[in-house]
């Protein structure tokens, strides 16, 4: 019975110690081996090809619009909101896990929204160059429209 509990002490107090290890490495920024990667490091910027549909309109308009086409996100920023088809991305496996349902808050500079948004670049390739987020926020850092 003594030696079952010692056991027991002991499996209790390895289990403290590697728990509290493995908390205190995360919390310095280590997340390699203690979690799935995408909670909280650090990844590289997303390379995401495309071109805006509309802006102030709808992801379900035009879904309705559209019935046939797939790829469309709704870029939800603090002057209203965009519709932007996506043709290709350089890191689909994070960007398809972070990405669903298809709306996201895109975060950028008043002149990158402004291009964004203008009539003119309407259905023109853009590449946007950001950061997708945990918390569904796309943080554009480069933008390039061509045509």
């Amino acid at each position: 019975m003594k030696t079952l509990r010692n056991r027991f002490k002991t499996g209790v107090a390895a289990t403290l110690l590697l728990t509290g290890l493995g908390t205190a490495a995360v919390a310095q920024g280590f997340t390699g081996g203690f979690s799935s990667g995408y909670a909280g490091s650090v990844r590289s910027p997303l390379q995401i090809n495309g071109s805006v549909v509309c802006s102030n309109c709808s992801l379900d308009e035009v879904r309705q619009a559209q019935p046939q086409e797939r790829g469309f996100y709704q870029f939800s920023h603090k002057h209203g909101q965009l519709i932007f088809k996506v043709a290709s991305v350089n890191d689909t496996s994070t960007f398809y896990a972070l990405a669903w349902p298809p709306r996201l808050w895109l975060r950028a500079s008043d002149e990158v929204l402004r291009q964004l948004s203008a009539e003119e670049n309407l259905f023109k390739p853009i590449g946007l160059t950001g950061i997708l987020s945990t918390t569904r926020t796309l943080d554009v850092t480069d933008v390039a429209i061509s045509g």
